[in-house]
């Protein structure tokens, strides 16, 4: 029964859930400040080792996304043709190129969306009792916010790893920056404000969708997986499968509209290819068909299932190592 589960679950997880750290019937304590920034830094130091070990796929993810668009010259490469062809063109450091704003992304974006779940959650329902609406609510929430923060970082992170291709191509003598700080400078010198927030609309309905799918998932997964597995790292797997999967599907049209109105420049006219998600997503299915809506869609799962894994596997040994009770 659902209140059995509940019991098994909270009796393997005794610490500080929003709603145990509180008090019954309040979302705020007096040391929930606290325990929100230790999680926090848990957060971010799990994801940080997460985008590093599947940074490559992401990579190819992105440049499988902008290969097709308007404008695109040169073969059209599957996921290994695509990581073959970067290591031949650009060597190892291709692979990697658009790690440090990838990694920086991930502090505030990663603790923001991970631990404001659990509150937000609490704030509007039932903490981990909540219903599938609430959860579903609180993951597209955080994933927002926690997006909107993290921007510039990925307009960084996109145009770097974009910018291989071009010089690859000719269309660019080297590529636009040599780094992170480079590139804000940049960025902000000659765009401006909207520069660092090129392509925002879609990478916060990105983020939306992305939390839905996979702090929503990981959630009712590993409540159902708890039941039989306990608070042990293979629940933490299964879970962490289950999250990364349907994450992917929820996000990759998303996702490919993100990359594309990023990683675009103004013509010299001043204008844009796509004028947004919307746009984007028009233009690409009339011009490559709906499942050019989906490009990207496996190195995303195989991306997502390795990180997904690597940060929630490490994220809860983080939280019980320092007696915080697994994510609830």
């Amino acid at each position: 029964s659902r209140s059995r589960r509940s019991r098994i679950i909270h009796a393997r997880s005794p610490c500080l859930s929003p709603a145990n750290m509180a008090g019954k019937g309040s979302s705020i304590g007096p040391d929930t400040s606290v325990v929100m920034v230790k999680k926090f830094f848990l957060a971010a130091g799990a994801s940080m080792c997460a985008e590093t070990g599947t940074f490559p796929l992401d990579m190819a993810k992105t440049r499988l996304q902008l290969q097709g668009e308007a404008g695109f010259v040169g073969s059209r490469l599957g996921l290994l043709g695509m990581l073959g062809n970067i290591l031949a063109n650009e060597g190892v450091r291709g692979i990697y190129a658009g790690l440090t704003p990838a990694v920086a992304r991930h502090i505030p974006y990663t603790g923001i969306r991970v631990v404001g779940y659990e509150y937000v959650r609490e704030i509007l329902g039932d903490g981990p009792e909540s219903n599938f609406f609430v959860k579903a609510a609180s993951g597209m929430s955080v994933g927002g916010i926690a997006q909107a923060v993290a921007v510039p970082c990925d307009v960084v992170k996109v145009r770097m790893m974009g910018d291989g291709r071009l010089v690859a191509a000719g269309k660019l003598q080297r590529p636009r920056y040599t780094g992170l700080l480079d590139a804000f400078r940049t960025i902000s010198r000659t765009e401006g404000l909207p520069g660092m927030y090129s392509g925002c609309a879609p990478a916060i309905q990105r983020a939306m969708l992305v939390n839905l799918g996979e702090l929503l998932s990981y959630d009712l997964a590993k409540r159902q997986f708890s039941v039989y597995m306990g608070e042990t790292i293979q629940c933490h797997v299964c879970s962490a499968i289950v999250s990364g999967f349907f994450a992917s599907l929820c996000s990759t049209p998303a996702d490919v509209a993100k990359s594309r109105i990023m990683n675009q420049g103004r013509a010299a006219d001043g204008s844009l290819l796509y004028r947004g998600t919307w746009d984007c997503w028009v233009k690409t299915v009339r011009g490559e068909g709906f499942r050019a809506l989906y490009k990207g869609f496996i190195p995303s799962w195989m991306r997502l299932g390795p990180w997904q894994l690597t940060f929630w596997v490490s994220y809860e040994q983080l939280r019980l190592a320092t007696g915080m009770g697994g994510f609830q």
